[in-house]
C-alpha cells in the first residue's frame, strides 16, 4: 500500500498544478483602458516612441492593421534573480486612445539583454494577488511616459 502511495502523490500533484489556469480574459484586461495617446499620435507613432524609449525591453508587432501584439520586460529583477516581463494585444480603439487586453505575465528566466526567446517561466497571473503584485506594475512600467531632457 505504502509504495503505491509513493508512485500515486507525484501524478496527483502533477495534476493539481496542470490544472490551474490564467484569470479569465475580463480580469486581464487594463483596469484604465481605455489609455490616451499623446496629441498628434496614433498607434503606430506611440508604438515606434515606446521602442525607442525601451529599446532592449520591448518586442512587438503587428498583426493587423491597427493593433499590436507587445512584451515588455521589467527593469527590475525579482528577488531570485529572475526577470518579469509582460504582454497584451494592443489596439487602436479611437483617434487618441488604445486599449490593451488579454494581458498576461511572465516570470521569466531568460536576460532579455541577451536573448529574444523566452526561456521559459511561470505565465500569469493566476490570481489577484499575482495580477495587483506582478501584472498591473509591468503594464505601468510599460506605460510610463518618456522622459523629456531638459
Amino acid at each position: 500500500m505504502e509504495i503505491r502511495c509513493i508512485y500515486i502523490l507525484p501524478i496527483f500533484v502533477f495534476i493539481s498544478i496542470s490544472c490551474a489556469s490564467l484569470l479569465p480574459p475580463e480580469r486581464r484586461v487594463y483596469p484604465k483602458n481605455p489609455v490616451k495617446l499623446p496629441d498628434g499620435m496614433d498607434i503606430h507613432d506611440w508604438m515606434e516612441t515606446k521602442k525607442k524609449q525601451f529599446p532592449d525591453r520591448l518586442r512587438n508587432y503587428s498583426p493587423y492593421a491597427n493593433s499590436y501584439k507587445m512584451m515588455f520586460y521589467r527593469k527590475q529583477f525579482t528577488k531570485f534573480g529572475s526577470y518579469i516581463s509582460c504582454g497584451a494585444y494592443v489596439r487602436q480603439t479611437g483617434k487618441n486612445a488604445v486599449e490593451l487586453i488579454e494581458m498576461v505575465s511572465n516570470v521569466n528566466y531568460a536576460d532579455y539583454s541577451i536573448s529574444q526567446i523566452p526561456k521559459g517561466g511561470e505565465l500569469g497571473p493566476m490570481n489577484e494577488k499575482e495580477r495587483t503584485e506582478i501584472l498591473l506594475p509591468c503594464i505601468e512600467e510599460f506605460l510610463t511616459p518618456p522622459q523629456t531632457k531638459e
